[in-house]
């Protein structure tokens, strides 16, 4: 599997209400993903998905770090994050 478009990730709102969401130091419109606005769904949950989505590189990286410290509790969580984000098989 390839790598993932490296973060920090920003969301940027844009006027028709969708909100694009990709690295930070991009200078035009991100590219990793597009948030849009659907009838009968609240501003607030399309904003907290797009948070959710920019968060994954940050989160990405703290599970795995949670893996290598060893903590048997949260390393069994942090494999099953680290899989469903990149793709291993568990």
């Amino acid at each position: 599997m390839s790598a993932h478009t490296q973060g920090p990730w920003a969301v940027r709102d844009i006027p028709t209400g969708q909100r694009y969401i990709g690295p930070s130091q991009d200078g035009g419109a991100p590219s990793v993903a597009l948030v849009l606005s659907r009838v009968n769904v609240p501003d607030e949950r399309l904003a907290a998905d797009a948070r959710l989505i920019a968060a994954a590189p940050e989160l990405l990286e703290f599970a795995q770090e949670v893996r290598r410290t060893g903590d048997t509790r949260l390393a069994s969580m942090a494999i099953a994050v680290i899989a469903k984000a990149t793709g291993e098989q568990q």
